[in-house]
């Protein structure tokens, strides 16, 4: 529990309502409590494990926090049936890693050099290609190339691959002191308005 402790509050315990910095322990119900204003509040609120602290504490970081990264494992009882509790439970925290994944993944800036280009995504059908091309997904990537070796990377899907969408794009998951290299396409252009470099 130190460690959950330190980590959710590096600097010692502040209380999220009146800013107090000491507080109470209740050992029965792992609950903090503000001796000021008397706000109870446990370390797992907030996280995607609101109310599965114990579970928490001695399943997650019991036994990640121990030997060497590759080794590190969640221990996990094979299920008898759909009904078994064990099952729910890794099934529920799988779900909330992902989305906690999908979150802090939603709000990542690329930097440095990148590459970007759009692209139509979909079954093969007849009819006009590249950009002409209609019902599939339009996606706009770029890539981090740092040493021109390919590192992170952002898809989007644009209703339309024009100045208006990309602009909006390049300034939801690009930081703007980035130099992007793209092809020579005209609607590129738009990223030197928000962008530290475009080099077409």
């Amino acid at each position: 529990m130190q460690h959950l402790f330190h980590f959710r509050w590096p600097q010692g315990f502040r209380c999220p309502r009146c800013q107090q910095e000491r507080a109470y322990f209740h050992r029965t119900r792992h609950l903090y409590e503000c001796p000021a204003c008397a706000s109870q509040v446990s370390l797992t609120a907030g996280t995607i494990f609101p109310e599965d602290q114990n579970f928490f504490e001695k399943v997650v970081l019991g036994d990640l926090s121990q030997g060497p990264p590759e080794t590190r494992r969640l221990p996990v009882v094979a299920p008898t049936s759909f009904e078994d509790r064990t099952y729910k439970t890794v099934w529920t925290m799988g779900q909330k890693i992902r989305q906690a994944m999908a979150d802090r993944d939603a709000a990542y800036q690329l930097a440095g050099l990148l590459e970007m280009d759009d692209a139509y995504l979909g079954a093969t059908k007849p009819g006009k290609r590249g950009r002409g091309a209609s019902g599939k997904a339009k996606v706009l990537m770029a890539v981090e190339t740092p040493g021109d070796q390919p590192r992170f990377a952002a898809l989007r899907q644009v209703p339309q691959a024009g100045r208006h969408d990309l602009k909006g794009r390049a300034q939801e998951c690009l930081l703007a002191a980035a130099t992007v290299r793209t092809d020579g396409w005209q609607a590129y252009r738009v990223l030197a308005e928000v962008l530290h470099r475009h080099e077409p």
